[in-house]
């Protein structure tokens, strides 16, 4: 297991574990300080096995949980001046519920004691939204049983988030991820969403009805309609989990943005879109910890309709017909599909704690090793328009390289063969690809800098929905407005520095800086609205912020401007957002292929439903 950070409460809850179970004699004779405990790990290993079963399985005997607040009020990692702010902070702050705790653990009392599954129980923990910190670890006692003490720190779980750039908001929201201490999160927003304004919200809890179901529902407006997703999954808890499943319908109502050139700037073209999507499976998991196999099954729908076949808003006064291409999109079908998909992988995984990777300052879970995924479905041709096959494909690996790097990679492509394409034409249609490589490097292992280096690219062939992307700050290329080239691939890349502050005060709330330079390149692809762009590069600088200390959860706040082609210090653009803008916690599926992928499952075989 992990080395968990020293705390007194530790010593004091495994006296109290020692002498709750010790008999009433022997505790008369222990004296009235606290006795010297060796670490929890070392006083498993040290202390000799005895068999409590016939089958010699060591048993769990008490389990404590110590469900702290926010803030551990008069810990030594705090400061006394602001004892009376942490205060005020744990009364308006509900705190985690015992029970909900307890539900996320592994084991329970009286079960086999293995201890992985309190190094599992520890990173479920660590994985919620609603916790900043868990410790799990056990003390042996006289009778030859283990008592467990499961010691957790609630993360600050109200927030109003902002986001946004160029000097304008894109979005606002506020949200709850720990309502009235169950674990439920619940969240209204407002967002300028490809140019429009999208409001809503969604509500969620992990423990539905005090089960282990994950439940999520969404509804939110749109210029054309709604937007509206439910899902309802049974994770992978752990890795030793064995069975997974999920099912989700969403419906999508709204505009596509193409952006078309216009002189020296693009101007934002409307194309109206309805989306159904639906699926629903199952995943198997056979081998053991370290060394899985995973095979499932699941039935998956998508229909995509286009009301209008020209471009419903015209901006700058342009009249459609004088757009390229007449103001039509060409090559773009009606999507009817049903499919049975049977998907595979192989996953050889570890996981390590690390600290101030991606978080100012806090413990992340590292996952090192590698998965490889797999989904074949062939279109089902009662329920389908056509004839075809989708293959997905995806691709996870990590690990620590020498000179103390820590690397990874993230691949993902998916594509449809057409078996009734018109002979001459291109069979395999809808391709759509990402890779994602991202490296960390610091100087010694206690240093407080860190650089990153990250690459983001992404790409689309023979597309026959609508699909288009842009380069700019949406793109993660800071500095330049939100969109400032268009096409059908693109590359960003990123070289950035990372200081922990440790001021001006770090008992109150963790301090960053960053100091990045991006570059980035559009390609015109199948795209008739976009263009081969030169190499942008721009410079910045920014901070990060944690609160409380130790959190995960990081504020982002960036100042860049455009270095080349042309050098423009003046023309600074401020962006703001949550979470790092580069690196492992950043990678996430691209945003514009989302909108044009088929997206029911895809390869999520690792987080079908989910990975907890």
């Amino acid at each position: 297991m992990p080395p968990t950070r020293p705390h007194p409460l530790r010593t004091l809850l495994a006296a109290a574990a020692l002498a709750a179970s010790a008999p009433l004699a022997a505790r008369a004779q222990q004296p009235v300080s606290a006795p010297a405990f060796p670490s929890p790990e070392s006083s498993v290993a040290a202390a000799p096995a005895r068999d409590t079963t016939p089958a010699g399985c060591p048993r769990i005997g008490n389990i404590f949980v110590d469900n702290n607040s926010v803030f551990l009020v008069g810990d030594a990692s705090l400061d006394p001046r602001f004892n009376a702010a942490y205060r005020t902070a744990n009364r308006l702050h509900v705190r985690t519920r015992e029970s909900v705790i307890r539900r996320e653990l592994l084991f329970h009392e009286g079960s086999c004691y293995r201890p992985e599954l309190l190094e599992d129980s520890e990173r479920i923990l660590r994985s919620t939204g609603y916790l900043a910190d868990a410790d799990v670890f056990s003390v042996r006692q006289p009778d030859g049983t283990l008592d467990v003490i499961v010691e957790t720190r609630d993360e600050w779980s109200t927030r109003l988030e902002a986001s946004g750039g160029s000097g304008e908001f894109s979005g606002i929201e506020l949200r709850e991820d720990n309502l009235l201490g169950r674990g439920a999160r619940a969240a209204a927003f407002w967002r300028h969403q490809e140019g429009e304004n999208v409001y809503g919200g969604r509500a969620g809890t992990p423990q539905l009805f005090g089960t282990h179901v994950d439940a999520e529902a969404s509804l939110a407006r749109t210029p054309v309609g709604i937007s509206a997703l439910v899902r309802t999954a049974f994770p992978f808890r752990g890795e030793g989990a064995r069975w997974a499943w999920r099912q989700s319908f969403l419906r999508d109502e709204r505009n596509f943005s193409y952006y078309v050139e216009n002189g020296t700037r693009l101007e934002r073209r409307l194309f109206p879109v309805e989306r159904t999507a639906w699926d629903v499976g199952v995943v198997r998991r056979f081998g053991h910890r370290g060394n899985l196999t995973l095979l499932g099954v699941a039935l998956a729908g998508e229909q995509r309709d286009f009301p209008q076949d020209t471009f419903s808003a015209v901006e700058g006064g342009i009249p459609v017909s004088e757009l390229p291409g007449g103001g039509f999109v060409p090559g773009l079908e009606p999507v009817s599909a049903t499919r049975l998909l049977f998907l595979a992988g192989q996953r050889r995984v570890t996981f390590d704690r690390r600290r101030g990777l991606d978080a100012v300052h806090g413990a992340e879970d590292v996952q090192l090793g590698a998965d490889v995924e797999a989904a074949v479905g062939r279109s089902i041709e009662a329920f389908t328009d056509g004839n075809d096959l989708s293959v997905d494909f995806g691709l996870n690996a990590a690990g620590d390289l020498p000179g103390g790097i820590l690397a990874g990679t993230r691949v993902i492509v998916e594509a449809k063969r057409d078996f009734e394409a018109p002979q001459g034409e291109e069979s395999w249609r809808d391709v759509f690809g990402q890779a994602d490589v991202w490296t960390y490097w610091r100087p010694r292992g206690d240093s407080k800098h860190t650089f990153v280096a990250a690459a983001h690219a992404a790409g689309g062939w023979h597309t026959r929905v609508p699909f288009q992307l842009t380069l700019g700050q949406r793109a993660g290329l800071r500095g330049y407005t939100r969109q400032v080239a268009a096409g059908q691939r693109r590359v960003v890349a990123t070289l950035e520095h990372r200081a922990f502050l440790a001021w001006p005060f770090p008992r109150l709330f963790d301090l960053g800086s960053a100091v990045f330079v991006d570059a980035g390149k559009t390609w015109s692809g199948g795209d008739p609205f976009g263009r081969d762009s030169p190499v942008l590069v721009s410079a910045g600088a920014g901070v990060r912020l944690a609160f409380p200390p130790g959190s995960r959860r990081t504020y982002r706040l960036d100042f860049a401007f455009p270095v080349a082609p042309s050098f423009r210090p003046r023309a600074i653009q401020i962006s703001i957002g949550t979470g790092q803008a580069i690196g492992r916690s950043a990678v996430d599926d691209d945003p514009q292929i989302g909108r044009s992928s088929r997206q029911p499952i895809g390869v999520s075989l690792f987080d079908y439903p989910l990975d907890r």
